[in-house]
C-alpha cells in the first residue's frame, strides 16, 4: 500500500510541475519529464508479466498433476471393478457347470436350454467391461474439459497484460501521457496482486472438480459391476428353470 501511495505521489508531483510551468516547457522538456513515469510504468509492467507467467505454470502443472491423478485412480478402479466382474462370472461358470453335469446325469439333452444364454453369460463381463471403458472416458474427458476451459481463462488474462502495452502506448506524450500513465501505474500495481491470485483461485476451483471426478468414476465401475452380478443371475435362472423342468418331465 505504501508503495502503491509511492507511485501515485511520484506522478502526481511530474503533474503538478508541468501544470506550474507548462508555458515554459517547449516538447523536448515535456519528452523528458515523461521519461521517468514511462520507465516506472514500464518496470511495473515487467513485473506483472513476470508474475503472470509464473501463476500460468504453476497453473499448467497443477492442472496436469490433477489429469494425471484422476487417470491413474480410474485406472485402478476399472482394474478392480474388472476383477470383480470376472470373479463373479467364474461363479456363474461353476453354476452352469454344475447344472450341465445334473442334466448329464438325468441324460436330457438341453442344448435348447444353452442356446443364447451361454453365450450370453460368458461375454457378459467383456461386454460390461467395454460400457464401463466408454462411461470412464466420459469423466475423464469432462475433467479435460475443465482443465482447458481453466487455462483458456488463464490465456485471457495474459491477453489483458499484453494489452497493457497498447494502454501506455495509447497514453501519448506531454501533461496528459504523465496522468495517463500515473492511472496507468496504480492499475498495474493492483494487478501484480490481483490477478495472479484470481489464476491460482480459478485453478484450485477447477482442481477441485476434476479431483470429483473420482466418485463418478466409480459409480460407472460399480453400476457395472452390479449388472453383472444381476444380468448374471437372470441369465442362470432362466437355464436353471430350463434344466428342472426337462427333468421333471
Amino acid at each position: 500500500m505504501c508503495y502503491k501511495v509511492a507511485i501515485v505521489l511520484c506522478f502526481a508531483a511530474f503533474a503538478a510541475v508541468v501544470q506550474a510551468h507548462g508555458d515554459d516547457l517547449d516538447m523536448d522538456s515535456y519528452s523528458r519529464m515523461e521519461i521517468q513515469p514511462r520507465n516506472k510504468v514500464d518496470d511495473l509492467l515487467k513485473k506483472l508479466r513476470e508474475k503472470v507467467d509464473e501463476a500460468m505454470a504453476k497453473a499448467h502443472k497443477a492442472l496436469e498433476d490433477a489429469k494425471a491423478k484422476v487417470n491413474e485412480e480410474a485406472d485402478k478402479i476399472q482394474a478392480s471393478a474388472k476383477g470383480k466382474m470376472q470373479g463373479i462370472e467364474d461363479g456363474f461358470r461353476a453354476e452352469l457347470d454344475q447344472l450341465k453335469q445334473k442334466a448329464k446325469d438325468a441324460g436330457v439333452n438341453i442344448d435348447d436350454c444353452l442356446k443364447g444364454n451361454e453365450d450370453d453369460l460368458v461375454n457378459l463381463p467383456n461386454n460390461l467391461s467395454n460400457d464401463m471403458i466408454h462411461c470412464v472416458s466420459d469423466k475423464i474427458n469432462q475433467g479435460i474439459s475443465y482443465a482447458e476451459d481453466a487455462l483458456n481463462q488463464v490465456q485471457k488474462i495474459v491477453d489483458e497484460v499484453e494489452n497493457v502495452r497498447q494502454e501506455i502506448k495509447n497514453c501519448g506524450h506531454g501533461i496528459h501521457a504523465i496522468k495517463c500513465l500515473a492511472k496507468l501505474a496504480v492499475k498495474i500495481e493492483q494487478d501484480i496482486v490481483t490477478l495472479p491470485t484470481k489464476i491460482e483461485a480459478d485453478v484450485v476451483a477447477t482442481v477441485a472438480l476434476i479431483s470429483k471426478l473420482k466418485d463418478k468414476v466409480e459409480k460407472c465401475a460399480d453400476s457395472k459391476v452390479d449388472k453383472c452380478e444381476n444380468d448374471g443371475k437372470t441369465i442362470l435362472i432362466k437355464i436353471s428353470t430350463c434344466v428342472a423342468q426337462k427333468i421333471v418331465t
